[in-house]
């Protein structure tokens, strides 16, 4: 999954790693640009683009002059990470592409994304299984962008806010989540094997680049008693 990721982001991910075991405190310095350019063999502009993640993260602040230094925990806020997302026994899930396309009449979220009613958009729609029960139906929306193909790995077993950040220009900063209830289509409930019209969870996020501008849009689907949604509160947003 590491491998997946692009180098900037992978360069944050260290370094949350390394505050959340400790190996890095409150107030201790980051190494500089051109040491982390050189501990990754990328450029400036990337590392860069790894410390803004951070710095949105709320994990590192800069001081012009000084440099980075980690910041204080965030405890106030929760956290929801979908790499571990679980079932209702803690069991991993494992995803099934259903399919990728490019869909031209879903004019609702074209809007969310800042297009035109007919601009292509893709649609990315996977199942989530928990051993062999389906347990969640996700579709994912993004920007088409003509030169930017995707891999049937990145797609099928990526992290939505990683894609983004394989697919798309701008560089994915903030991710925003409803949670809210809906009931069971009849072609929902056939995917999920269940009777229709019964009550199910559903988590829309909303991924961001920093200049606010709306990269991609997720909606998963989740039965009602094959999926939990578990949040911590811990140092960052990352």
């Amino acid at each position: 999954m590491r491998k997946l990721m692009p180098m900037y982001y992978r360069l944050a991910y260290d370094i949350k790693l390394d505050i959340e075991s400790g190996k890095l405190k409150e107030g201790d310095m980051i190494p500089t640009e051109e040491q982390l350019g050189e501990m990754y063999g990328i450029s400036r502009m990337t590392v860069r683009q790894g410390i803004a993640l951070l710095t949105e993260a709320g994990l590192i602040e800069t001081l012009k002059g000084k440099g980075s230094f980690v910041r204080l925990p965030k405890l106030n806020q929760l956290v929801i990470n979908f790499h571990n997302a679980s079932s209702t026994d803690g069991e991993q899930f494992r995803y099934k592409l259903l399919s990728a396309k490019m869909v031209y009449d879903n004019h609702s979220y074209a809007q969310q994304l800042g297009l035109a009613p007919d601009d292509k958009v893709i649609l990315l729609r996977s199942l989530l299984y928990k051993d062999d029960l389906p347990s969640a139906i996700e579709e994912k929306y993004m920007r088409y962008l003509r030169g930017k193909p995707l891999l049937e790995t990145q797609l099928e077993y990526a992290a939505f806010p990683e894609v983004i950040a394989k697919h798309q220009d701008s560089v994915p900063v903030r991710n925003e989540m409803v949670i809210s209830v809906d009931v069971l289509s009849l072609e929902q409930a056939n995917l999920l094997e269940t009777e229709p019209f019964q009550p199910v969870m559903v988590i829309t996020q909303v991924i961001y680049s920093k200049d606010d501008v709306p990269l991609g849009i997720s909606r998963m689907v989740c039965h009602k008693d094959r999926f939990q949604l578990n949040a911590t509160s811990y140092l960052g947003r990352l």
